[in-house]
């Protein structure tokens, strides 16, 4: 579990992961070294990650959706490997329910979404049917708001 201070100095990189270990511990009223070793325990954990978040929306990706793959029984994992590959997956986790994965695709446009399907998608045996959500607009995305990491604790 992820004691008080973890958490304020998650969210202090997360306003601004440039700011130094001195100037967190100064807003946070702890030593330099403190910060600098919870932050080194937090990310040898897992615990967190430092860096950069593009927005896909202004490097041209301006078609992005989630696509729900049904596969077939126990091809899941070597489905996922073939699609990781590929640089438009911006995320891909196995799920229960109707489908076996979802994923969420980027793309400059919808003929290079086509090309991908029909390239790729389309070459994979192991996927037995497909069901795209093209997404009209965004509401809430990992560049433009953080995860509060305080909120989530408290439940």
């Amino acid at each position: 579990m992820l004691d008080e201070l973890g958490q304020k100095i998650i969210r202090e990189l997360q306003e601004d992961a440039r700011q130094s270990f001195r100037e967190i511990g100064r807003k946070l009223e702890v030593s330099e070294g403190t910060v600098r070793n919870r932050v080194k325990g937090l990310v040898k954990n897992n615990t967190m990650k430092i860096s950069a978040i593009p927005n896909p929306e202004q490097l041209g990706f301006n078609f992005m959706c989630i696509m729900c793959i049904e596969v077939k029984v126990g091809s899941a994992e070597r489905v996922e490997q073939l699609l990781i590959k590929s640089p438009n997956v911006y995320f891909l986790c196995g799920c229960t329910g109707t489908y076996d994965i979802i994923g969420i695709f980027v793309f400059h446009t919808p003929k290079e979404f086509d090309e991908f399907v029909k390239n790729v998608i389309a070459n994979i045996p192991e996927i037995v049917r497909t069901s795209t959500f093209v997404a009209m607009h965004i509401s809430r995305s990992p560049w433009e708001h953080n995860l509060d990491v305080t909120e989530l604790c408290k439940s």
